[in-house]
């Protein structure tokens, strides 16, 4: 037997897993995370969620392009039209408008997400060949990159801020603790520290400059700037396709501009970090966000080795890998939320970026032993990293977005 042979099963499997989370509300069809909330009630995974749907449009575009396409226009249909936050895309869609309690606007918070939507929109439209779709999704992501600009790099050296933890995707690692203000991590206690920032965002009218100079969290934050770079990238390979190749070396020079940005500010003794605060302290503290810079092409050939000799190492490199916070951090709980998983979109991130830096045979590695969680645990929002058992939301959406690796690994 050849070594895809089971994955068109499992492609199956996760079509019905998507199939069953999928929503229709007004005219729109996106993929919950996950609708079984049995065991973990107090999320509501009905919303829609931006780099969620961005991965679910991912895995969709091997099973049903055409579904890809329509997640992706309605995560992009309630961006912002007017305002100081005109044109960004926000991190959750409330379709049924009801999140008026948290964001005194019924229909979509505040805040954004890593923004994944073009390399999700350049890989659909690999399968779907729809120019039609293609340029709805490239007019409003443009207008989303210049948001970013615009309202989060107010220093202007490239690097974009988040302004809260939700921001970055990954909403509880270690290092946001000293801005949650707990002495001792507690889960619970953490959430509410989250939620109880969101008045901040409200007192400040989501000004990152207000909110760093009264105390608040605003944060350069590696994943977002990873991602970023390499969807301007993606914008500039769809200005392409699209007959525009004077705007496609401008993304390629914007997103030149994070990478210089990235290496003058965000390395420290070879390894990347996040800066903290309008003066951009380093907050020195291992963590998987380092290897999602891989994606978006950050760091110099030199930094990326330095890079991926701590992946190795097994307090990253796990029985299954890869751990979102090393095994020798004290605050590693491998059974919390982010503090110290196997998440699959960070598996997928950093897939990409080894491949990226011609370390296939250790991508491969990591998409096989990234099926393996799939193969024997099922579908779950994240994993243990030494037992492989699956944690969080059961029936999880994006954890398909694995068996991308495998399908990409066959298709070339």
């Amino acid at each position: 037997m050849g070594q895809f042979d089971d994955l068109d099963l499992w492609l199956q499997q996760a079509a019905d897993l998507l199939e069953r989370n999928r929503i229709h509300m007004d005219g729109h069809s996106y993929t919950g995370p996950s609708l079984d909330t049995t065991d973990f009630g107090r999320k509501d995974y009905a919303n829609q969620f931006l780099w969620d749907s961005c991965f679910h449009a991912i895995i969709w575009r091997w099973i049903d392009p055409q579904k890809a396409q329509e997640e992706l226009i309605s995560l992009a249909s309630r961006q912002v039209e007017e305002g100081s936050d005109a044109g960004m895309i926000p991190h959750c869609n409330y379709w049924r408008k009801d999140g008026d309690w948290l964001w005194n606007q019924p229909e979509r918070s505040s805040l954004t997400h890593p923004p994944l939507l073009a390399v999700a929109a350049n890989l659909v439209f690999e399968q779907s060949h729809d120019l039609a779709f293609l340029t709805q999704i490239y007019e409003r992501v443009a207008k989303y990159h210049d948001w970013f600009d615009r309202r989060r790099d107010p220093d202007q050296d490239g690097l974009v801020c988040i302004i809260h933890p939700w921001e970055a995707g990954g909403d509880a690692p270690p290092r946001w603790d000293g801005f949650l203000g707990l002495a001792k991590y507690i889960p619970d206690d953490g959430r509410a520290a989250r939620i109880e920032m969101v008045k901040e965002l409200v007192r400040y009218n989501c000004d990152p400059v207000l909110l760093a100079e009264h105390g608040s969290f605003h944060i350069e934050s590696l994943e977002i700037n990873g991602i970023r770079a390499a969807d301007m990238e993606a914008m500039a390979n769809i200005a392409s396709v699209l007959g525009r190749p004077e705007e496609s070396t401008a993304w390629l020079e914007r997103a030149d501009r994070v990478r210089a940005g990235f290496r003058a500010r965000m390395v420290v003794d070879g390894l990347p970090y996040d800066l903290a605060g309008l003066d951009e302290k380093p907050i020195l503290q291992a963590n998987a966000g380092q290897f999602v810079t891989l994606f978006g092409g950050l760091p110099t050939p030199d930094q990326a080795e330095q890079l991926v000799c701590q992946l190795r190492e097994a307090y990253f490199w796990t029985s299954f890998p890869i751990t979102n916070t090393p095994i020798d951090s004290p605050e590693y709980a491998p059974e919390d939320y982010w503090r110290g998983n196997v998440w699959p979109c960070l598996n997928w991130l950093i897939y990409q970026g080894l491949r990226r830096y011609g370390y296939h045979d250790l991508a491969n590695e990591l998409a096989w032993r990234s099926f393996e969680l799939i193969k024997t645990f099922g579908f779950w929002e994240y994993y243990h990293p030494e037992t492989g058992q699956g944690l969080g939301g059961r029936s999880f959406s994006w954890a398909a977005v694995m068996l991308d690796m495998i399908a990409s690994m066959r298709s070339r």
